[in-house]
């Protein structure tokens, strides 16, 4: 009979947001975690109910990593589509001793996992299947000390900056929308006014999937006090979660999920900038649910200051992980 210790495995990919989703998961469960990366084969564009409990989506080498281990975890953490019917082989070999906690959509059956956390914008009834979890946007890995960890790291780049700062974190196209010129050209003059009427500085972060228009658009139509950190200049030493810190209010565009629920995770007031094609609907239904319980509000043209409204922290990983701990 297969060893099964008291471990978590997260099942990783190559896409970073799910991946940190799960660590910050598995660190609020307080379990000693293993990363078990994963690598595909071409078998990885099949649909799921053609590869259930099967590691036929793995590459060779990848499915010998995962056979070697003479034991298996208590509990595994899988997200997103691929690694979902890993989980389901590792528990099947476990003799279903093993629990999964499925991150994200799996395309298969809800039944056949023990936890299913979905975001509330996915518009799935949480009263349909009693495994089933719903949050307000992404979990985080975002905690004070972490952050706190990174103000440090980062001290030398913000000790001389004394006045208010705003964090204008800017995200970009991806395959379902667009973020275009004229949008980062409207962006930047309301964060700008806004800025100089506060006497304030801006803290400008691009991403990954910002385009170099947007940045150039962006950065030339500022008229006020900036730091401008280009992603591609520091991605490999990113000040994301020291801007996080050290900023008093935060500016974020509508199409990051990710950057929204860390800034609310915060409890410092978050300003949404949202307009067009930049977001899907559902991430519109996603910010209407932050509006809706005061976690945010919205950037519009007639912003002119940023109010310091009262609001509260998003802290939908420790929720989650408090409701698991009473099931396992």
């Amino acid at each position: 009979m297969t060893e099964i210790k008291n471990e978590i495995w997260i099942l990783a990919d190559n896409r970073p947001g799910t991946f940190l989703q799960s660590v910050g998961l598995a660190e609020e469960l307080g379990i000693e975690y293993k990363i078990i990366d994963l690598t595909y084969s071409i078998f990885s564009a099949l649909p799921n109910f053609l590869l259930s409990n099967s590691l036929l989506r793995l590459s060779p080498q990848s499915q010998k990593s995962l056979q070697d281990f003479n034991y298996l975890p208590k509990i595994i953490i899988s997200a997103g589509r691929k690694s979902a019917p890993i989980a389901l082989y590792l528990q099947k070999k476990s003799g279903n001793s093993t629990k999964i906690i499925q991150i994200m959509n799996p395309n298969l059956n809800f039944k056949k996992f023990d936890f299913v956390i979905l975001p509330k914008h996915d518009d799935i009834d949480p009263t349909a299947f009693p495994n089933l979890i719903t949050t307000i946007g992404s979990l985080t890995k975002t905690n004070e000390k972490t952050i706190d960890s990174k103000k440090e790291k980062f001290s030398s780049e913000f000790k001389n900056i004394d006045q208010t700062k705003i964090a204008l974190l800017v995200g970009g196209s991806s395959n379902k929308t667009e973020f275009d010129k004229n949008s980062a050209e409207k962006l930047a003059k309301i964060a700008s006014t806004v800025a100089k009427n506060m006497d304030a500085t801006l803290l400008i972060l691009n991403s990954r999937r910002t385009s170099e228009e947007i940045t150039i658009a962006i950065e030339s139509n500022l008229n006020c006090d900036f730091k401008f950190f280009d992603w591609e200049k520091v991605k490999d030493n990113n000040p994301y979660l020291a801007i996080v810190g050290y900023s008093n209010f935060f500016i974020v565009t509508g199409d990051s999920v990710s950057m929204i629920s860390e800034c609310a995770s915060t409890g410092k007031p978050l300003y949404i900038f949202d307009e067009k094609n930049i977001s899907t609907k559902k991430h519109r239904r996603f910010h209407q649910n932050l509006f809706d319980d005061n976690y945010a509000r919205k950037l519009e043209s007639g912003v002119n200051i940023l109010e310091n409204f009262s609001n509260q922290k998003l802290q939908e990983t420790k929720r989650v992980a408090l409701l698991i701990k009473d099931h396992i």
